[in-house]
């Protein structure tokens, strides 16, 4: 019987870390029906993979897609991730997704989302599964699954209310983060650094976790705090690092609700956070020895994207556009700016400005770092920093420098990249707006160049395994990250012996190298980097 399609001639690295072998790969109706030596398939096409690697499409575990998701043109803003193998996106990360919502709510979803967006829409949903229906009735061009972010539960519930839940309160976010699971959601996120999840603490966290739990869903989470001191516990000093106190936090949260965690994007942010890395990652051992069931995820790059709030206190937040005008506020928030600064080894010479929030004064300083824009602007550094969030309302995009390393010097990243419960991830901010993440082009491209091929810290098997089948389990995806019969035809086709990330600081937006074919559901949608024409191929992933 011939085949749909036959994939020929290629080494099959399957997903699981197995050692890789030569085989055809036969697929039927979107999904591969056989598995043999090379030569013993007919297909009625054939698709030539001599020289390369057949790999599971890789799966982006903590993607911020959700909103490019809904728009028409999606598949042009989100090529650069199809190009780079990327099939699967895990969408709702850091507390952030575009459902549940309420009237009442859309306006703080809109504040909380514009740096996640393209442009405005109008939201044609409200519950999670209305969603979900939507993404899959317009057409997707890769596949997506979705978490439920606490932030958007908080203020369809809330607003943007500082402080607890009362009790009837809390029975409508466990309601809602129960009925958003059932419709479909893979999991719950939050996002302890973002308002509103700033503002969240244990017994708030603990019920919504319960919930998730009783549920069988994953509780994916940013911490509190990723450098060694922050504004965000005290005391400040003379305690464990800050960082290391956040993942105690959320694993002894884990272990309360036996819920299963993915610790997000484990970084280090400051020259003196680094050498704290190994407490982190031994403290994890640990938990992962006592029964908890974590994993985490990380990025192969110093540098990663985030809101210019992000390393605003709590207390600033509370009031953030009066206190942000304040001139007391801005007196003591100087001060603790200074004292942070030294003490973490974090300067503004490390922090660009990626999108200025369609602010025209700010626009041409796009791509330009704090202490640039402070000089062109004639300000001090810090009055250029509090400048660009008053004025952009909070919703500029920065880059910020010295993540777990700085360039190739770059150790602490190399050990939490190697740590076998780190699963790969972007955590990428694309849009068409603004200056780019390289990790929006480069990411898997770069662990399978750089990380594995050349600096060897893992086997080609392992690197495919941690960006596929992986993640896959940890989030409960279903018939993706494996290459087996019955499974998805989503598949990479990539030569071992080239695949790179090209992108420089120069230009962050360069095409990687190595990566020849992507198929989703058993049709091709990419080769040689450029989209091929045709109806879209993505599916709407439900758990």
């Amino acid at each position: 019987m011939d085949l749909d399609l036959v994939i020929a001639n290629g080494t099959v690295v399957d997903g699981t870390g197995s050692p890789r072998y030569p085989a055809d790969v036969g697929v039927e109706r979107g999904r591969i029906a056989a598995i043999a030596r090379p030569g013993a398939l007919r297909g009625r096409r054939t698709l030539d993979a001599a020289g390369l690697a057949v790999a599971p499409g890789f799966i982006d575990i903590h993607s911020h897609s959700d909103w490019i998701l809904t728009l028409p043109d999606h598949d042009r803003i989100l090529a650069p991730l199809l190009a780079q193998g990327v099939t699967t996106v895990v969408a709702g990360n850091c507390g952030h997704s575009p459902a549940p919502v309420t009237d009442a709510s859309i306006p703080y979803v809109e504040g909380s989302s514009e740096l996640l967006r393209d442009r405005a829409f109008p939201y044609r949903w409200r519950s999670m599964g209305e969603l979900l229906d939507t993404l899959e009735t317009d057409g997707l061009a890769l596949n997506a699954a979705f978490l439920v972010g606490h932030g958007t539960l908080r203020e369809a519930v809330m607003g943007h209310r500082p402080g607890p839940p009362d009790a009837s309160e809390l029975r409508a976010l466990c309601d809602l983060t129960k009925s958003s699971l059932r419709d479909g959601a893979f999991g719950f996120s939050a996002g302890l650094a973002y308002t509103p999840g700033v503002f969240a603490k244990h017994d708030e966290l603990l019920a919504l976790l319960r919930v998730t739990a009783d549920e069988g869903a994953a509780f994916a989470v940013h911490g509190r705090a990723f450098t060694w001191i922050s504004p965000m516990y005290r005391p400040m000093f003379l305690t464990a690092p800050h960082n290391l106190r956040s993942v105690k936090e959320l694993l002894a949260l884990a272990r309360d609700a036996r819920v299963r965690i993915q610790l997000s994007h484990q970084i280090a942010i400051g020259r003196r956070t680094w050498i704290t890395h190994g407490l982190v990652l031994r403290a994890i051992d640990r938990a992962a020895a006592e029964g908890i069931d974590v994993a985490f995820d990380a990025f192969p790059y110093t540098a990663g994207n985030t809101t210019i709030n992000a390393i605003f206190p709590d207390w600033l937040l509370e009031d953030f556009s009066h206190r942000i005008n304040d001139a007391r506020v801005l007196a003591r928030l100087r001060r603790e700016f200074a004292m942070f600064r030294a003490v973490l080894g974090l300067e503004y010479t490390d922090i660009t400005l990626l999108w200025a929030a369609d602010h025209p004064e700010l626009t041409p300083f796009e791509g330009l770092t704090v202490a640039e824009i402070a000089r062109r602007l004639r300000l001090t550094e810090f009055e250029a920093y509090t400048h660009i969030a008053r004025v952009t309302h909070g919703k500029a995009r920065i880059l910020i420098d010295t993540y777990s390393g700085h360039g190739d010097d770059d150790a602490p990243l190399r050990a939490t990249l190697s740590h076998p419960l780190c699963a790969f991830e972007t955590d990428t901010i694309l849009t068409g707006r603004g200056k780019h993440n390289p990790a929006s082009f480069g990411t898997f491209p770069r662990v399978l160049g750089r990380y594995s091929r050349d600096l060897g810290l893992f086997s080609l098997e392992e690197a495919v395994r941690r960006m596929t089948s992986m993640p896959a389990e940890r989030i409960g995806l279903p018939d993706v990250g494996r290459i087996a019969p019955g499974r998805w035809a989503d598949l990479v086709l990539f030569d071992p012996a080239t695949v790179a990330d090209n992108t420089t600081a120069a230009r962050a937006d360069a095409a990687p190298s190595g990566i020849k074919s992507v198929l989703i559901s058993g049709e091709p949608v990419l080769e040689d980097g450029a989209l091929l024409p045709g109806p879209r191929r993505g599916r709407l992933l439900r758990r």
